[in-house]
C-alpha cells in the first residue's frame, strides 16, 4: 500500500515522519480490529508505504471487506485530529502469489505486479477525484478466486473493473473506495474509461454517504466579473472563486460572498460535493499549478 501524494511540494521531513508513524499504527490497528493478527504479518517499508506479506491462512474476505472499510475509518478518525499536511489517505492493493525471499529482501512475479496495481492509473484517477480515505484495487487472481463468488457476503458488483497498465503489465483490476462508514462510487471518468484515461474534465461523484474533505489548504482567490465559460443571458453574474486545494470550511465563506462559479485546482476537486448548494457552475482543473 502506498500513502497518497506523500512527496507532496507542502510536506517536510517531520510531516512525512509524523505520517509514516500514524501510517503503522494506523495499519496496525485495522488489521487487528478485522481479526488478522499484526503480528503474523511479514513487512518489508517502502519509504512511503508498506508491502504487508499474509499466510494464506487468512481469509481473503477479510482482507477484501473488514480491513479495508476499518482502515478508512480508523483513518479518517486520526486525520480529524492532524494537521492539514499531515493528514493522508492510502492505495490499496490485494494480490495473492508465489514469492521469494533472499538475504536482500522480497521478490517475484507477483511482487512486482502488486507494485504496478498499486500504481496503477485509474487507481491514482479515481483517488484523486473522490474524498475516500482509502482506495482499493484486486488482481484477476483474487477477483476470479474469492471476490466474483461473492465468500462472505462480499459484493462483486460494488467494485469497478479497470484496465491496468504501468509499464510491461497490462492486466485487469477492480476498485472499490472506502470513506468513515460508506463506498464511494468509482467516479465515471475512471469507471468509463478501460485504460484509466482521463476523458475531459469531470466532478466527481456524490459520495453514497457524506464524508469531509481533508487536505492541503493552499489559497482562495475571488475574482470580480462574470462566471466562467457563462454566455449573455445566463443571468448567473458574480464573483468566480479559484480554489487551489481542499478545505471544507472554505465552503461557508464561498457561500457568504455570493459567488456562482468555482473552479476547482488540483486537490481543491474534493471540494466539489459540497459545492452543489452554493455554485451554479463548479469546473474542474486537472493542474497542481497554474502558470
Amino acid at each position: 500500500m502506498d500513502v497518497v501524494s506523500f512527496t507532496r511540494p507542502d510536506r517536510d521531513n517531520v510531516d512525512q515522519l509524523a505520517i509514516r508513524a500514524a501510517l503503522y499504527d494506523t495499519l496496525r490497528d485495522a488489521f487487528e480490529d478485522s481479526g488478522i493478527p499484526w503480528r503474523q504479518t511479514v513487512r518489508e517499508d517502502r519509504g512511503d508505504g508498506v508491502l504487508i506479506f499474509v499466510s494464506a491462512e487468512v481469509s481473503k474476505v477479510l482482507l477484501l471487506g473488514r480491513m479495508p472499510a476499518r482502515l478508512a475509518e480508523l483513518l479518517e478518525h486520526g486525520n480529524d485530529g492532524r494537521t492539514p499536511r499531515q493528514r493522508f489517505r492510502l492505495r490499496v492493493v490485494v494480490h495473492a502469489g508465489e514469492v521469494h525471499h533472499d538475504a536482500h529482501g522480497y521478490a517475484g512475479y507477483d511482487v512486482n505486479l502488486a507494485f504496478r496495481l498499486v500504481d496503477a492509473g485509474p487507481l491514482r484517477e479515481a483517488m484523486e477525484h473522490s474524498t475516500a480515505a482509502v482506495g482499493l484495487i484486486v488482481s484477476e487472481g483474487v477477483h476470479d478466486g474469492v471476490l466474483r463468488h461473492g465468500y462472505g457476503g462480499l459484493d462483486a458488483a460494488a467494485f469497478e473493473q479497470v484496465r491496468v497498465q504501468v509499464k510491461s503489465a497490462d492486466v485487469p483490476g477492480w476498485i472499490q473506495l472506502f470513506t468513515r462508514g460508506a463506498v464511494l462510487p468509482v467516479p465515471r471518468r475512471v469507471a468509463r474509461s478501460e485504460s484509466g484515461v482521463p476523458q475531459g474534465p469531470e466532478l466527481p461523484d456524490a459520495p453514497v454517504a457524506g464524508a469531509p474533505a481533508a487536505g492541503l489548504v493552499e489559497d482562495l482567490d475571488l475574482v470580480p466579473g462574470p462566471p466562467v465559460g457563462a454566455g449573455a443571458g445566463d443571468g448567473a453574474a458574480g464573483p468566480v472563486a479559484v480554489v487551489l486545494a481542499d478545505e471544507a470550511s472554505l465552503l461557508d465563506e464561498l457561500a457568504g460572498l455570493g459567488v456562482r462559479t468555482v473552479v476547482l485546482v488540483g486537490g481543491a476537486a474534493d471540494l466539489a460535493a459540497g459545492l452543489v448548494p452554493i455554485a451554479r457552475r463548479p469546473i474542474y482543473i486537472d493542474h497542481e499549478f497554474i502558470e
